[in-house]
């Protein structure tokens, strides 16, 4: 299964192009199960309803910019979390606990906001070199 973004600035180039034309729906199920959540709660991160979703599905067949842009901030930090934990479950688990570090969240949650997502990405570059930035 391939991710939505990678480090060549080729792969780049095309994931912003990507994000800006709109993530086709079939992403979201993808990250879903990346991850190991229901599709609703996913919908919640990403700030979506299950309404606004199905008529994606019917219509256009792709997220928005905006929704793409936040799954795709989702998807750089699981594989942030798969190069610290060294695992796609590890990852998943870590992303649903709560953590003392983040105020007793589950950094999934923070992911909806991108001052949320800085957070969560001071705490995994904290857990994988050991000191506090």
């Amino acid at each position: 299964m391939a991710h939505l973004a990678s480090v060549t600035p080729i792969a780049t180039a095309k994931t912003i192009g990507a994000v800006r034309k709109g993530l086709p729906v079939a992403a979201l199920a993808t990250m879903a199960e990346l991850l190991e959540v229901d599709r609703a709660e996913l919908l919640r991160v990403l700030g979506v309803s299950r309404r606004t979703m199905q008529r994606k599905q019917v219509l256009t067949k792709r997220l928005s910019p905006a929704v793409s842009d936040r799954l795709s901030r989702i998807d750089r930090i699981y594989n942030q979390a798969v190069e610290v934990f060294g695992d796609g479950a590890k990852a998943s688990l870590w992303l649903k606990r709560s953590s003392r570090a983040l105020a007793n969240q589950a950094p999934l949650r923070l992911l909806d906001t991108d001052a949320g997502t800085q957070r969560v990405e001071r705490e995994l570059r904290q857990i994988q070199y050991g000191f506090v930035f």
